[in-house]
C-alpha cells in the first residue's frame, strides 16, 4: 500500500493500494460486496472533482469532469478484491451535451413561467381573477 488517497467531490477519501495515474487507481477491499459499494461511490456527481493526495496529505493531482471509463475487480485467494478504477476526462462532446441539457431544462422552466404569466394576463383581461 502506498498511502496515497483519492478524494471524491463529496469528500469520500479512499486509500490507494497503488496507481498508474488517474487511468488506473488500484484499491484493495475485503470483499466483492465492498468493491460494489465502492463502485457506487464513483457517481457522475462525485467525479466532477477528483483529488489525489499523497501520504503526507498534500494534493498531487486535481481533476475536473471525470468519467469512470472502466472498472475491473480481481478476486484474491483470501477473498479480498483488488478493484481497479480507470478514470478519464470528459470529452468536449460530453461536456457540450451536458451544457445543452442544462440549457434545455432551464428553457422548459422558463417556458412554463411564460405560459403561466400569459394565462394570468388573459384572466385579468377577461374580467379579473376571483
Amino acid at each position: 500500500m502506498n498511502n496515497d488517497k483519492v478524494v471524491l467531490k463529496d469528500g469520500t477519501e479512499i486509500a490507494l493500494e497503488s496507481s498508474q495515474g488517474i487511468g488506473a487507481l488500484h484499491i484493495a477491499v475485503n470483499s466483492k460486496q465492498e468493491a460494489c459499494a465502492l463502485w457506487e461511490r464513483f457517481t457522475s456527481d462525485n467525479l466532477k472533482q477528483v483529488v489525489i493526495k499523497n501520504q503526507d496529505g498534500l494534493t498531487v493531482g486535481r481533476y475536473q469532469d471525470m468519467v469512470l471509463s472502466h472498472f475491473q475487480g480481481e478476486e484474491r485467494a483470501d477473498g479480498s478484491v483488488l478493484a481497479t478504477f480507470s478514470l478519464r476526462s470528459k470529452s468536449a462532446v460530453e461536456l457540450m451535451e451536458e451544457r445543452l441539457s442544462a440549457v434545455e431544462a432551464g428553457q422548459q422552466v422558463q417556458d412554463a413561467g411564460i405560459d403561466d404569466l400569459g394565462q394570468a394576463m388573459s384572466d385579468l383581461m377577461e374580467g379579473g381573477v376571483n
